[in-house]
C-alpha cells in the first residue's frame, strides 16, 4: 500500500516549542526535539513520501478576500518567536529524507490539499498529522483505486486518529487483497498493521467531510475570525450560528432534502432557507445568508477546485521542483 506522511508543520513546531517552554528546555533543545519528532514518524512505516508543509511569511491571499481573516491571532508573549524561527528555518535546511514545502502568501492547508489531490491521482493513501480541523473535508476513501486519506494528532497527551466515515468499508477491501504483491511495490499487510497500530493506541473519530465543511460554513472559525453566515445583536453583543446549531441546520437538510453535494446549485439557498425556518426570521433575509454562506466557501473550503489557479500553480511549481 503505497502511503504518504504529510506532516503539518505548524503543528509540529507549535507542540514541539510549547512543551519545551513549559519545562524550560526551548533554547537548548528545540532543534534537536524537532529532529526526534521527525525520526519517530519515519520509524512508523516506509512511507512514499515524507512531506513537512510549512506556512510562508507572506500575507495569506485570503487576506485579499477578507481583510479581517485572521486579524485576532495572539502569539504567547513569553515565548522568544524570533529565536523559535530561526530555529525552524534552521532545521528545515538540515532536516533529512523530508520533502519541505512552501510558498510565498499559500498557507499549509492549501498545500496539503494539492498533496493530497495529486497522490490520490497515483492511487496513493495519505496519513496527515495536524491539528487542523480544516483537514476533516478532506478525509475520505475510494474502493476503486483503494486510496484514503485520514488524520492523526496527540494533543494533551490523548491521541486522536480521523477517519473517513465507513472507513472500515476500505479496511476490508485491502484485507481481501494479496499480502504482498511485488509488481505494485504494495505491501497491505504492513499498511494494515500500522493502521492496527494507530487504531488500537488512538481514539477514533470518524469523519464525514462533507458534514464537516457544510457546519463550517454555517457556523464560521472563532479562531481564523470567520463569521457565522447569520448574526444577531444582543445586549450591544453580536451572537452567530454555533457548531451545535449548524450541526442541527445540516441534520434538517439531511431530512428535508437527502445527502448533501457541495456542488448543487441550489444548496446555498436550502442552507439558507432552513435558517431562516430555524431562527423564525424573514425569507427575506436569504440573499444576505446566500452572500455570507459564498464568502465562507472561499475562505474555508480546500477542495483544490475551490483554491485559486494562481495559487495552484505556486504550488505546483514548488511541488515540481522537489
Amino acid at each position: 500500500m503505497r502511503l504518504n506522511l504529510i506532516l503539518d508543520g505548524n503543528f509540529i513546531l507549535n507542540k514541539n516549542v510549547f512543551t519545551l517552554h513549559k519545562n524550560n528546555l526551548l533554547f537548548g533543545a528545540l532543534q534537536r526535539s524537532l529532529e526526534n519528532t521527525i525520526s519517530n514518524y519515519k520509524k512508523l512505516y516506509p512511507f512514499q513520501n515524507i512531506y513537512l508543509v510549512s506556512d510562508s511569511k507572506g500575507k495569506s491571499w485570503r487576506k485579499e478576500i477578507d481583510s479581517n481573516y485572521k486579524a485576532q491571532r495572539k502569539k504567547d508573549s513569553d515565548i522568544d518567536w524570533e529565536f523559535v524561527y530561526s530555529t525552524y528555518s534552521d532545521f528545515k535546511k538540515s532536516v533529512k529524507g523530508v520533502k519541505v514545502l512552501e510558498c510565498h502568501s499559500v498557507e499549509g492547508d492549501d498545500i496539503i490539499s494539492y498533496l493530497i489531490h495529486k497522490s490520490n491521482e497515483r492511487n496513493e493513501s495519505n496519513y496527515v498529522i495536524s491539528n487542523d480541523y480544516d483537514i476533516k473535508q478532506l478525509l475520505s476513501f475510494n474502493l476503486n483505486n483503494l486510496w484514503m486519506n485520514f488524520m492523526g494528532n496527540d494533543l494533551f497527551n490523548k491521541e486522536k486518529l480521523f477517519l473517513p466515515t465507513n472507513y472500515q468499508l476500505f479496511i476490508n477491501s485491502v484485507s481481501k487483497l494479496p499480502n504482498d504483491d511485488i509488481f505494485n511495490l504494495n505491501d497491505n499487510a504492513e499498511f494494515l498493521s500500522i493502521f492496527d497500530r494507530l487504531s488500537n493506541k488512538s481514539q477514533i473519530v470518524e469523519v464525514n467531510g462533507v458534514e464537516s465543511l457544510v457546519v463550517k460554513l454555517v457556523s464560521g472559525d472563532i479562531s481564523d475570525n470567520i463569521k457565522s453566515v447569520y448574526e444577531v445583536s444582543k445586549n450591544g453583543k453580536k451572537r452567530g450560528i454555533g457548531q451545535k446549531g449548524a450541526q442541527s441546520i445540516y441534520e434538517t437538510y439531511i431530512s428535508e432534502f437527502g445527502e448533501v453535494s457541495i456542488n448543487d446549485p441550489d444548496l446555498f439557498d436550502n442552507i439558507a432557507d432552513i435558517i431562516c425556518e430555524k431562527k423564525k426570521i424573514s425569507k427575506s433575509n436569504m440573499d444576505t445568508i446566500v452572500k455570507s454562506i459564498k464568502m465562507n466557501m472561499r475562505l474555508i473550503d480546500l477542495r483544490i477546485d475551490n483554491i485559486p489557479i494562481e495559487i495552484v500553480d505556486k504550488i505546483k511549481n514548488v511541488y515540481e521542483k522537489l
